[in-house]
């Protein structure tokens, strides 16, 4: 069972985000940042 948690975005990233699900790689502000959150502990469990 999954559990979610809400956070505050600052308004310009959310913008940012927005750009880029123009673009078709993702379908949802929810998914870009479940990504970028994965990608980002991927990198800082390398270091």
């Amino acid at each position: 069972m999954s559990e979610w948690k809400t956070v505050s975005i600052r308004q310009e990233l959310i913008k940012e985000i927005e750009r880029i699900l123009r673009t078709g790689r993702y379908r949802s502000i929810s998914e870009f940042v479940s990504e970028a959150i994965r990608l980002r502990l991927e990198e800082l469990m390398r270091a």
